[in-house]
Order: structure tokens, then C-alpha cells, then sequence
């Protein structure tokens, strides 16, 4: 028996599946992208470093700041430029709102709809009215955060080698407070109510890999943490491979001959101990124990961490908004070495790896969140059919798992065909 999904709705671009069953033993489980490849890397090289930020920003339009900010911190790895607390701190900011802004779009509107059996969004929301607004209000607050520090929600302006170009009004972070302030118990409200939902019942063990950082919840700047280890990001670029099939547009990426997942279920695993209080709260009300080999989780695992980037946020505000910002210019006496960016985008960890020589890009690698999954999401795919209670069920029905499995893990197919 063949089963073969054309399209794959309510995630980032277009993909579809297949998969061969044989006399009930899964042969093939494979995920297409359906998107031409887009070249960013060639379209880079030869360019001036300094004007790779811009461009990126553009491979993905719901999660530009990510791209963005990592490309900055690869430039300035390969300059040997160290930014001052206050660039950190809005940069951190920028993240938090980009983080709340996919999160909630994906979990209300893209993923929900899976629980209840619902075919559009638009019974999800006549079915759940109130909690419809507060998804939105709560996207709303990250989109703002980004404008107010990004100087517009998509496609950042501010930020700059170094540091920043222009600091952000201090009445309107007073104000962006004040949201945050507010829409909080929303978040923690939205959060229950992902916890009460009913995940289906699936166990693959895999290698978690996310940032960690020893003094918080890791987003912008850390380690590398997969299961026990604790390595440079160059290390664990050197035991990476990615590969690429004869049909494939999307690479895939392995660490150390084996698939991976990335993401807020990883990042969770890393870093649960460094959530903020009312995050953690929320999640030990699912009683869930680690490790958790469920990709279903990541959805809960989104739900923990819109709560945590809120209390975040409130965290980083009331630190700025205590006396006049102050941006200090950098001074760039080197434009020539070899870097590496990386920083926790809300599919996972983004890596970017340039070589420039006087400003000028010679050599460039991305590697993005999905990219990294596909390999991992193929194979939890694969297991998945072998359950017996997946046998059982209707094609469609098997068609409605497969979907919201992928779902599950929200990739992002504009940013695999980079």
C-alpha cells in the first residue's frame, strides 16, 4: 500500500509525503519539499559582509530576526568584535518577541485544529472565540516588540555590525512593558489549556541539541548541549553532515551518522531548570516526565516557552527602562577571518559559518532548524506507522496522524531550500 499526502497544509511552505507499506512493514517515509531551491549562499558570496544581515532577513518571512541576528553574530565572531550589555539586551529582546510571534501563530492556527479533528480554522475559532483573541493578542506582542527595538516587525533595520544602529524609544519600551504586563495571564491561561490537550501516544528515543547557557534559558548565546555533551558550536559543526539527495531540494543533516532534533522540545530537555517561574509552573502541571522521546510534546514545549519569553521580556524591560539607553558605536579595525553565529530560532538552532577576507564573503554555510529535523522527522515517521494502533486505523485517519505529526515539529520549508 502506498500512501502519498499531495499537500501538507498549515505549515511554512510546501511540502507534501509518501510512504511504502509492505505487508504492514514501512518501507519508505519520506517528506518532499515542493519549492525550488533558492541559492542564498551563491547569491552571497563575492557581496560585502556587512550587507549579508539585509539579505537573509529575507529567506524567511516569519522569522526574519533570527536570520538576521545570526548573520550579524557570524560577521562579528569572524571580526573579533565583543558587543556591550546593552546591544546584548535588546538584541535578546528582538528574539523573545520573534519567538512569541511564531510560537502563537503555530500553536493556535496551525496546530490545534489537529486535537479536535477540525478541517479549517475557522471552526477552531467559531469553537473557541475567546481564546482565538488571545492568541492573537498575544502574536500581536511580539510583532510589537520586534518594531519598537527593530524598527519594524519583519526585516529588522537597527541592528548593525557591532551592535546596534539606533537605540529604541524609552517611552515606548516603558509601554511595551505595560502590554506585557498585561497579556501575561493570557499566556499562562493558553498555556493550561495545552496542557490539558490530549497528545497521542508515541516513543522514539533521538539526541536532543539546543544552546545552553549556565546563567538562563538559552536563546541568544550559549553551548552546545546534546544529551551529556557540552561542546563549541565549531566542534559540533565539524561532527555535522549534511547530505542531499538526488531529488531532494532540502538538505538534510546528521551529527555524527545519526538524526537529531532541534527545537523547543529540545531546548526544553537542555534548559527546563532555567525556565521562569510561572513557565515552570505551568508545565509541572502536565506531569510529564524527562526525557520526554515524544515530538508531539514540541507543541506543549512552544506553550511553555511563549510563557517563559513574556516573563522574559518583562525581565529585560524593567532592567532597560530604569535610565536613558545609550548605544556604544564599535570600532572595526578587522574585516578578515573565519566565524560562526548561532542562536536559538523558534524551529530550533540556526547556524551560520562565513570566511571573509577585507569585508568580502568568500565562503558561507547555512544551516537551518528544518534542515536539521527532516532526517528526524523521516525516521520518527517511519516509526510511528509500525504502532499497531496506527494499522488500525483508516487511510484517512492515517492521513490526519501523518499530518499532525509533521505539524508537530512546525518546520519551515522557505528556510530548508535557503
Amino acid at each position: 500500500m502506498k500512501i502519498r499526502i499531495d499537500h501538507i497544509a498549515k505549515i511554512e511552505g510546501h511540502a507534501s509525503f509518501t510512504a511504502d507499506i509492505v505487508q504492514g512493514d514501512v518501507k519508505a517515509a519520506k517528506i518532499k519539499i515542493e519549492e525550488g531551491a533558492r541559492l542564498f549562499e551563491g547569491i552571497l558570496k563575492g557581496r560585502n559582509g556587512e550587507e549579508m544581515p539585509e539579505i537573509v532577513s529575507r529567506i524567511c518571512g516569519i522569522c526574519p530576526v533570527v536570520h538576521n541576528l545570526t548573520a550579524f553574530k557570524a560577521i562579528e565572531d569572524a571580526y573579533g568584535l565583543t558587543l556591550d550589555e546593552t546591544s546584548i539586551l535588546l538584541r535578546k529582546l528582538m528574539m523573545l518577541g520573534q519567538i512569541i510571534n511564531s510560537h502563537s501563530l503555530h500553536l493556535f492556527f496551525f496546530s490545534l485544529s489537529d486535537f479536535f479533528g477540525f478541517k479549517t480554522d475557522l471552526q477552531l475559532i467559531n469553537a473557541y472565540p475567546e481564546k482565538t483573541h488571545d492568541a492573537t493578542k498575544i502574536r500581536d506582542i511580539g510583532n510589537k516588540i520586534v518594531e519598537v527595538v527593530g524598527g519594524r516587525s519583519i526585516h529588522p533595520l537597527t541592528p548593525a555590525v557591532g551592535g546596534l544602529r539606533k537605540a529604541p524609544d524609552l517611552e515606548e519600551l516603558k509601554d511595551l512593558l505595560s502590554d506585557c504586563k498585561n497579556i501575561l495571564p493570557l499566556t499562562i491561561k493558553l498555556g493550561e489549556f495545552f496542557v490539558n490537550l490530549k497528545y497521542p501516544d508515541f516513543h522514539r528515543e533521538t539526541i536532543f541539541v539546543s544552546l545552553t547557557n549556565p546563567d538562563e534559558y538559552a536563546i541568544y548565546e550559549g553551548k552546545i548541549k546534546m544529551g551529556e555533551r557540552t561542546i563549541e558550536s565549531k566542534d559540533f559543526l565539524a561532527m555535522t553532515k549534511e547530505y542531499q539527495g538526488q531529488d531532494k531540494v532540502a538538505k538534510r543533516v546528521k551529527f555524527a551518522g545519526k538524526s537529531y532534533m532541534v527545537g523547543a522540545l529540545a531546548r526544553l530537555h537542555n534548559n527546563q531548570e532555567k525556565l521562569n517561574p510561572g513557565a515552570k509552573a505551568v508545565l509541572e502541571k502536565a506531569k510529564i516526565k524527562f526525557p520526554l522521546y515524544n515530538p508531539f510534546y514540541n507543541i506543549l514545549a512552544q506553550a511553555t516557552e511563549v510563557i517563559h519569553c513574556f516573563e522574559e521580556t518583562i525581565k529585560l524591560l524593567e532592567l532597560i527602562t530604569t535610565g536613558p539607553i545609550k548605544i556604544i558605536e564599535p570600532k572595526i579595525s578587522n574585516r578578515t577571518g573565519e566565524g560562526i553565529g548561532a542562536i536559538e530560532a523558534p524551529r530550533g538552532t540556526l547556524f551560520y559559518s562565513i570566511k571573509a577576507k577585507d569585508g568580502i564573503i568568500e565562503n558561507i554555510n547555512i544551516i537551518t532548524p528544518t534542515a536539521q529535523n527532516l532526517a528526524n522527522l523521516e525516521d520518527d515517521l517511519e516509526e510511528f506507522e509500525h504502532l499497531g494502533s496506527f494499522s488500525a486505523l483508516s487511510k484517512e485517519q492515517r492521513t490526519d496522524k501523518i499530518k499532525m505529526l509533521i505539524r508537530a515539529y512546525d518546520p519551515c520549508v522557505t528556510c530548508a531550500v535557503h
